[in-house]
């Protein structure tokens, strides 16, 4: 029976092409509609998050920050108090850290500015190469995502030994050097105040567009500055700095690790480390935690635009009560000549449902279909214009554009209920009409 219905549905609906593609336009728009948009708010939401997490979205930024007061009549006479060497975070704190929760951190990502200076070429005066030297940590050229094009990285051995290491950029090397191998060659760097910083270069890391800014071709080569990175803790002792620790860092965090828990271990960790400090205490920041509030304002945003597009389905709606009601009267006879033969009032009723329902359903396939087709397009278009406009940075966007499984399935259901609500009254009202008024209708 229900086959049989269905079947007649169909035939029906292609029996009248034009009539029934019109009445099913409402359907097709409003759903496609919210198809379209879901699939734009969903990617907008992967993208985001893939790509800060490809930026170093996933680590947790720790701050050495003073307790400030916590009555008003205080804030007075209080002064930001200066920091001492206990006051810093060690390196000892940050690998017992690591050692209690190997599962949720990796490493430490820090630096530490240490001037800008020339490499100069003592055979040839006009010949030489403008550095800014930064210390860091040995994860910090990973935490940037820095390839290593010759050589190594600096390693934790060259930090504790306050070794004069260096690690320079490709377009560097390529232009001091002269196609020159660069490694174990030494450099002497003259810093803007006359100290003189002596190196050897064990390293050549891939100079990155995105991170240091589009290389400025009106600038000579011999006068662009590039990053020369040195281990953190020769930094500070060649800026005559006699700490050791850490006023600022970001961690890194396993791959697989809850930011959340992390957060909240880090946190505990170091709160017991710094009880006894009076005058100062780690603060934790997160990027996530901002993700989430983003992630939430578009959520409403697409409900709602959602919602303001799935209008057209109410629109829709009536397109197909109209129908329904057109179709019965045409049929008239017909319905007559089924009850007048034995078909039950609810059989009656039931056919006329079934085919709004299959109207509405085929409707509904075709907005996912054109929904997902257009979602689709968009991606394409979004990852063209990166690539033409934004090629610099289209090694950090992650463009993932995907259609919402959960949109697709409410919109099939919301298309199939739209067909029951608007069929049933012309359904109804065919199920109820007399055997001989139909059977004598003209």
């Amino acid at each position: 029976m229900l086959l049989e219905n269905i079947r007649e549905a169909v035939a029906s609906i292609f029996a009248n092409k034009m009539r029934s593609l019109l009445t099913m336009l409402g359907i097709i728009i409003g759903i496609s509609s919210v198809i379209i948009i879901t699939t734009i708010g969903g990617s907008i939401q992967s993208t985001l998050t893939a790509t800060l997490n490809s930026l170093g979205g996933n680590t947790l930024s720790m701050y050495v920050e003073a307790r400030y007061p916590e009555d008003d009549a205080d804030w007075e006479t209080w002064v930001y108090p200066e920091m001492d060497e206990e006051d810093y975070v060690t390196q000892e704190m940050v690998d017992g850290l690591i050692e209690m929760y190997p599962e949720e951190f990796t490493g430490i990502a820090a630096s530490n500015w240490l001037g800008s200076g020339t490499i100069q070429d003592v055979a040839d005066a006009d010949h030489y190469a403008n550095v800014s030297v930064n210390g860091i940590t040995p994860e910090y050229l990973d935490y940037m995502k820095l390839g290593i094009h010759a050589g190594r990285s600096l390693t934790p051995e060259d930090d504790k030994g306050q070794k004069r290491v260096c690690v320079i950029a490709d377009t560097m090397a390529d232009y001091y050097f002269d196609g020159r191998d660069p490694i174990g060659e030494q450099v002497s760097v003259v810093s803007g105040d006359g100290n003189i910083w002596d190196f050897v270069v064990v390293g050549v890391y891939e100079y990155n567009q995105a991170l240091f800014g589009r290389v400025d071709t009106s600038i000579p080569e011999k006068d662009r500055s590039t990053e020369m990175m040195i281990p953190l803790q020769t930094s500070f002792r060649l800026s005559g700095n006699e700490r050791r620790g850490y006023d600022y860092f970001d961690l890194m965090l396993a791959p697989l690790a809850d930011a959340d828990q992390a957060m909240l271990d880090a946190t505990d960790y170091f709160e017991a480390l710094y009880a006894d400090n009076e005058d100062f205490h780690i603060y934790a920041y997160n990027m996530q935690s901002d993700m989430e509030m983003i992630n939430t304002v578009i959520n409403v945003i697409t409900v709602a635009v959602s919602g303001i597009a799935a209008i057209s389905l109410i629109v829709g709606g009536v397109g197909v009560m109209n129908i329904m009601l057109v179709s019965i009267t045409e049929r008239t006879r017909e319905i007559g000549v089924r009850m007048a033969l034995g078909a039950k009032r609810r059989t009656i009723r039931l056919q006329f449902v079934i085919e709004a329902i299959v109207l509405c359903l085929i409707g509904g396939i075709i907005g996912i279909l054109i929904g997902v087709g257009i979602g689709a397009l968009l991606g394409q278009v979004a990852g063209f214009l990166i690539q033409s406009m934004y090629a610099d940075y289209s090694s950090y966007i992650i463009m993932e554009v995907h259609p919402s499984a959960t949109a697709i399935l409410l919109s099939l259901f919301f298309s199939m209920l739209t067909g029951v609500f608007f069929g049933y009254y012309p359904a109804n009202k065919a199920s109820k009409m007399e055997v001989i008024d139909a059977l004598r209708y003209e």
